[in-house]
């Protein structure tokens, strides 16, 4: 007792003789800088929201309402505003007049509205410091006083644990100091404008919420300024803490203007993409804003990727606010895709820290690892083991993407480690990883996890023997790069052979010791789909079965099917709506060329955006409901992955490899899209920007590269399978060119050499009839009810449309060139629009339609 109030005097005489300059409290107003992604809607109570930098967090919901994390610390929670106007002693709760939330990158402010005053409070978490800035803008007709409540809680995350905390109100500092006993970890917390309302314990943390007053007496001083709140913390020295805080107060408007910069650089230094459709380039803009909210410079273990935000609570763990390896080689292809290439070196060499001696990968690691001996006393770290393949994988596609080569020196032994640690995990010879000795792969828990193989690590494992292959050979280790790829031969063979079932004509889930299928209805084959490694025809009835409702669903793919004995739509493993398995499906159709179904669910996963958390995607949904779990992560990052990788990679076609010095741009973009630009797309040096134009029987592409000495451009744009190419012109001279041909579309394909000048591609095409993709918006609450597109299969002129629908509903499905129909069944023409009824079969289920057009490549007739 005598130690902690001796301490808490120290701490006193320390923070209590720096005195702030004299001052009102308040800081002129300046201007929040009009931003095209601001996201705009009423205020939703339990809502989440976030502000998130490297050091810093507030987490919250659209009450206003919050907790801030200094990594590792959580230093408060339940943070809330009420109002009193005038003399009144009736508190008006943030809760009971919040009005709207207004979402931009470098800042978000809640509205609150009563009768007599508006305040509007804007949330500002630095990128760089461990603090963050509200600033309060009030309009009031009356005198206003705003508390400010709050419990103090200064522990670090879970598992770790601190004791001795307590908190008290420096008046000299206008603000709490939270703090314990061993002086190691602070948070303050308060205003230059406020005062103390609470008394605290000298020795413990109140059980009452701490308090603080800000009153405005006479409005009109507050007008065109800004009232602040400013909250600093974290583990070090005290007086290294209090400059965080006096440095927030120097000037908020720079370090605003920092965020601006920050995010602006972001958006505009990586891939831009510019599509018809707006709501999709907000999610792709937002996508990578929530990725950059999930690097950590955590003062204790450095610099990484944690997999998602969310708020704690009472408990210890923000969602997943710590870093886990898979998640960060998952959400690697995203940001390499888009040119993130130093972030994404940074965070695979921050994995390489925590590999383990034998090589494998470390799964999870606490960010509060600096207080506790995590690795020793807890099993968490090397739970899983599709982590270490994954990891070959994903510096492979970092490295084709960015060229750095030098980065495959540096982490030789760690990448020769890990490929050994995935061979001695086939004990049984067949060349696929074997779960049982590995550890866990597709699955956590329940009834399929006790298997040999999965589908999903084997997968991984088939990719990562390729990647070392590939590594190897490109720094000249040419005898491991032949023994990686027989492993790569005899790991796909193995594949293809183990997971086909040729009854059902659909790679299954896994199969157990005796080799026999466990033949669940799942889409973690699509990871190996995604990566061509099923042979074509079984890969199509593969991801035709995922198509249908049994797997998809308005908003996303179910993990198992909803008819398998297993299903639970609420079971995060068996039967709930994941939006990060729902990319690798989606990418999976586009590298298929089912670019009708791959749209749809890029879509609707993008739509995800603008739901829950403002600009940021949920962990999982229900299965049945488009809702999700009270559980569920708001901010997570394998999530966003499921707007980036497939837009990326399938829709726009874009894929770069620094080994070969080539580029693809194969897009897929719907018929319906007159104009496109890709801008600022980078694979090693070069960076190349594209414009897309489509009329009516021409495709026109303007490349412009810049640094791309010695590339060359693979360019394939995909049009409907019914068109008829007719000529290709490269700067206006006809050029030789091979088409492929597939299910879905046609692709003119042409190698072009990229210099310095803008290239122009024009494209002749006949054109004929074209379906467009289904675009659902399903409501919260909805259940599974849209049209699903199976497949379409053009031959000659006939085009066969196979879909899913509730039985006895009527649908519609949008076409273009409708004028070259000749004969229809199965549908009637309305307008530019097939109008249908699904046949009557068990009510509320799924039943299969087919439609049929005869198509007439020449003169059009009117409807």
């Amino acid at each position: 007792m005598k130690k902690t109030i001796i301490i808490l005097l120290l701490f006193v005489l320390l923070f209590g003789s720096t005195i702030l300059p004299a001052q009102d409290g308040l800081i002129p107003a300046f201007n929040f800088q009009p931003n095209d992604l601001t996201l705009h809607r009423i205020a939703r109570l339990g809502s989440p929201f976030d502000k998130a930098g490297r050091k810093f967090a507030i987490l919250g919901d659209e009450s206003g309402s919050f907790e801030a994390w200094a990594y590792p610390l959580k230093l408060i929670r339940n943070f809330t505003f009420s109002f009193f106007v005038g003399s009144s002693i009736r508190p008006i709760p943030a809760s009971d007049i919040v009005r709207y939330i207004d979402v931009s990158p470098e800042a978000t402010t809640l509205t609150y509205t009563y009768q007599s005053f508006t305040v509007k409070a804007t949330y500002i978490t630095p990128v760089n410091e461990p603090g963050a800035i509200i600033l309060l803008e009030i309009d009031s007709t009356e005198p206003l006083s705003i508390v400010c409540s709050f419990l103090p809680v200064l522990q670090p995350m879970w598992p770790a644990g601190l004791g001795g905390q307590y908190a008290f109100w420096d008046n000299n500092l206008k603000a709490y100091i939270i703090s314990e006993s061993t002086g190691k970890n602070h948070g303050l917390i308060g205003s230059p404008a406020a005062s103390g309302l609470s008394y605290t314990p000298a020795h413990m943390l109140s059980d009452a919420a701490s308090e603080f007053k800000i009153t405005i007496s006479n409005p009109d001083n507050v007008k065109d300024k800004y009232v602040p709140i400013y909250l600093a913390g974290g583990q070090g020295k005290h007086a290294d803490i209090l400059k965080v805080y006096k440095k927030l107060q120097n000037n908020p408007e720079d370090i605003y203007k920092k965020n601006l910069e920050h995010f602006r650089l972001l958006r505009e230094e990586t891939l831009q993409i510019k599509t018809p459709d707006k709501q999709l380039n907000l999610a792709f803009a937002w996508a990578k804003v929530a990725f950059d909210n999930l690097i950590v410079d955590n003062p204790l273990l450095g610099k990484g990727m944690i997999a998602g935000l969310g708020a704690s609570g009472s408990s210890g763990r923000p969602g997943f606010g710590w870093f886990f390896g898979g998640d960060t080689y998952i959400n690697s292809f995203s940001l390499s895709g888009y040119g993130a290439f130093q972030t994404v070196r940074d965070v695979l060499a921050f994995t390489q820290k925590w590999q383990r001696k034998d090589g494998k990968m470390s799964h999870e690691l606490s960010q509060a690892e600096g207080y506790i001996d995590w690795w020793n006393d807890y099993h968490y770290g090397y739970i899983h083991g599709d982590t270490t393949p994954y990891y070959l994988a994903a510096v492979y596609d970092y490295v084709r993407m960015s060229g750095d080569k030098e980065f495959i020196i540096e982490s030789w032994d760690s990448l020769k480690r890990a490929f050994a640690w995935c061979l001695s995990t086939d004990a049984n010879g067949d060349g696929l990883m074997d779960n049982s000795k590995a550890g866990l792969g597709a699955l956590e828990y329940g009834a399929l996890i006790g298997i040999e193989s999965d589908i999903y690590m084997s997968a991984v494992w088939v990719r990562a023997a390729y990647a070392m292959a590939k590594l190897a050979d490109s720094v000249g280790k040419k005898a491991l790069s032949a023994k990686a790829s027989e492993y790569y031969k005899k790991a796909k063979k193995a594949f293809n052979e183990k997971f086909w079932d040729e009854e059902n004509q659909f790679y299954v889930y896994a199969f157990n010791k005796k080799g026999k299928h466990v033949k669940e209805i799942s889409p973690w084959n699509a990871v190996g789909l995604m990566w061509h490694l099923g042979t074509p025809e079984r890969s199509l009835k593969s991801l035709e079965k995922l198509s249908s409702a049994e797997l998809t669903t308005d908003w996303g793919i179910r993990s198992i099917s909803r008819k398998s004995s297993y299903f639970q739509p609420l079971n995060y493993n068996y039967g709930a709506v994941w939006p990060f398995i729902t990319s690798w499906v989606t990418t999976a159709l586009y590298k298929h060329h089912l670019s009708l179904q791959g749209y749809t669910l890029l879509k609707s996963t993008a739509g995800h955006t603008f739901e829950h958390a403002l600009g940021y995607l949920t962990e999982v949904f229900s299965g049945t409901l488009y809702a999700w779990p009270q559980e569920s992560v708001s901010h997570q990052g394998f999530s966003t992955a499921g707007v980036i990788l497939p837009l990326i990679r399938g829709l726009a076609g874009l894929e770069g490899d620094t080994f070969a010095k080539t580029l693809t741009f194969a897009p897929h973009f719907p018929a319906d899209w007159e104009h496109v630009t890709l801008n600022n797309y980078k694979v090693g040096q070069a960076v190349v920007s594209f414009d897309y134009k489509r009329s009516k029987n021409k495709i026109q592409i303007d490349i412009k590269p810049e640094s791309s000495k010695d590339y060359s451009l693979h360019l394939a744009p995909a049009l409907s399978a019914g068109n008829k190419i007719q000529a290709l012109h490269i700067n206006g001279n006809p050029a030789e060119f091979e088409i492929s041909r597939n299910a879905q579309v046609i692709q003119p394909e042409v190698n072009i050499p990229l210099k310095s000048e803008l290239i122009r591609c024009e494209i002749d095409f006949t054109p004929s009839v074209e379906i467009l993709a289904v675009i659902l918006s399903p409501r919260i609450g909805d259940k599974d009810q849209g049209l699903k597109i199976i497949s379409l299969l053009t031959k000659n002129s006939s085009l066969t449309l196979k879909v899913e629908g509730l039985s006895g509903k009527e649908y519609s499905i949008r076409l273009l060139n409708c004028g070259l129909i000749e004969n229809l069944e199965g549908a009637e023409l309305d307008s530019n629009k097939l109008r249908f009824r699904i046949p009557h079969g068990i009510p509320g289920e799924f039943v299969r339609h087919t439609i049929k057009i005869k198509a007439e490549n020449g003169k059009q007739k009117n409807f």
